[in-house]
């Protein structure tokens, strides 16, 4: 089975920048209204964690898989995340 991880096309959008990140993983953060939001795909089992961190303390909000877009901005929406796509026109 298949599952779904966003694109860093989608994650830019989002307003995530890469970081570097060990092999198999892909790493984003961007910064949230009182800390610091990271993503972090697992290419080899299509996992994602979800890592926020607030007052320097880190918050564990999700991992596991998704099915699509839509699901992954219900999940970010759940876990209290920006969803909106920014565009850059």
């Amino acid at each position: 089975m298949t599952f779904y991880q966003p694109t860093a096309a989608l994650l830019q959008a989002l307003g995530f920048v890469a970081f570097s990140s060990p092999p198999g993983q892909q790493r984003y953060s961007r910064p949230s209204s009182c800390g610091h939001e990271t993503i972090v795909l697992y290419q080899q089992d299509q996992e994602l964690t979800l890592l926020e961190v607030v007052n320097g303390q880190l918050l564990y909000n999700f991992q596991g898989r998704v099915a699509s877009e839509a699901e992954l901005l219900v999940l970010f929406r759940q876990v209290n995340w920006a969803a909106d796509v920014s565009s850059s026109d």
